[in-house]
């Protein structure tokens, strides 16, 4: 075991997720409602709040779920999908800190979709049908500005099949604004792998960028003196919304820089022109929050290793309070666990590489200055050569994003 500082400046590999496989069919008659519900009054409330974050226009899935059409064409699929287990994805053990919006269904919410398939997936009355789900899970409430790059920028295999890119967006600040929401959209999917976003004093923006109207090449971090993470992103996530009384402080003239991971090793580079989407508080936050990392930089998985652990300690630097987390490793990671004062804050037993996100807490914890934060990583490795850190998608990682505020 060893100790390691938290720090708020060290940027996250994050995986491009992926859905359960689209069903086949089409609507008919609803067929008789027998006694397995209906689509507007049994199915659509489990669908809404455990389905849609992924399963919508434009996003990552492979199919939509925002109608009765789209749930008939595939009850089938979704029937087998849940009684399976293997949607929705949802990685937390509950033995650990309940988390917000968490998309796994319990027995009822199982039998619903199995039932109503099994019935002939009938429509039922849509007066039935629920109100749409809070904004705070399926999108912004507010979108206060809407930013990109000035032009769109194409990735390279320069550097190997991971391309990592920073480029500016001024979001034309005279006075400070608290960051409460965030919406991220990648313009090509299939090739942006993460994307964090900072913001810091222009003159050390300017100072990085040094004219460049396309940005520069970032692994690691953004490379800005003082730069402050505002958020990330990961395909399949939905919009942010920060716990309501915090937010992140950007002061007023500071730019932002978009870090984009752009990952080769599965598609053709295109031009990417990423979109930021921000929401502002109406006035200042009570609670200013900040995204600390504690991380291994240390670790070396050997050749061969079916389970490898390592360990790693920090401490909380100040007294406040923890709201959410983000675990991550990468494709060889099999659990990975944080502990906070010995209590367990987040576990992934069964840790999925295609699966990741910030976990917001039902209670936020309570921490004092000095709180230990245990990091454990476990991973497998099937190859002839050792692993260790690294900012490729083939390397590994072990760390932990926590957002927190004093």
């Amino acid at each position: 075991m060893h100790r390691t500082p938290l720090s708020s400046t060290l940027a996250l590999a994050l995986a491009v997720l992926s859905c359960g496989p689209a069903g086949s069919g089409g609507p008919g008659d609803a067929g008789p409602t027998f006694d397995g519900g209906t689509w507007y009054h049994d199915v659509l409330p489990v669908v809404q709040l455990h389905c849609q974050a992924c399963h919508r226009a434009g996003d990552i899935a492979p199919f939509a779920l925002d109608g009765y059409d789209a749930g008939y064409a595939h009850h089938q699929a979704m029937a087998a999908a849940v009684a399976s287990g293997l949607m929705p994805p949802w990685k937390p053990s509950p033995a650990c800190a309940p988390v917000e919006h968490a998309r796994g269904l319990d027995d009822a919410g199982v039998q619903a979709i199995v039932r109503w398939s099994q019935a002939g997936a009938p429509a039922g009355d849509p007066a039935d049908a629920p109100p749409p789900p809070d904004a705070g899970f399926t999108g912004l409430p507010v979108v206060s500005a809407t930013l990109t790059a000035a032009q769109a920028y194409t990735p390279t295999r320069a550097a190997g099949n991971d391309d990592y890119h920073c480029v500016v967006v001024d979001p034309g600040l005279s006075q400070a604004v608290d960051v409460v929401g965030l919406d991220i959209q990648p313009g090509v999917r299939g090739i942006v792998h993460h994307v964090i976003l900072f913001h810091a004093a222009a003159a050390d923006v300017q100072a990085k960028a040094a004219g460049s109207s396309t940005g520069w090449t970032c692994f690691g971090s953004s490379g800005v003196a003082n730069a402050a993470m505002v958020g990330g992103w990961v395909p399949g996530t939905a919009a942010q919304v920060f716990p309501a009384t915090t937010g992140i402080r950007v002061p007023a003239g500071h730019l932002l820089v978009m870090q984009v991971h752009y990952n080769l090793a599965s598609a053709d580079p295109a031009p990417d022109r990423t979109v930021v989407r921000l929401q502002y508080a109406a006035q200042p936050v009570a609670r200013p929050a900040a995204i600390l990392g504690q991380y291994d930089f240390t670790f070396s998985i050997p050749a061969g290793a079916t389970s490898y652990t390592d360990v790693t300690t920090g401490t909380v630097p100040l007294a406040g309070t923890i709201w959410g987390a983000l675990p991550h490793m990468h494709t060889l990671g099999r659990r990975i666990t944080v502990k906070v004062g010995g209590a367990c804050l987040v576990d992934i037993p069964d840790w999925d590489f295609h699966w990741q996100q910030l976990y917001f807490f039902t209670q936020p914890w309570v921490v004092t200055a000095g709180t230990q934060v245990e990091l454990s990583c476990t991973w497998r490795n099937p190859g002839p050569a050792p692993v260790g850190w690294g900012e490729g998608t083939a390397d590994e990682m072990c760390l932990v994003y926590l957002y927190a505020t004093r």
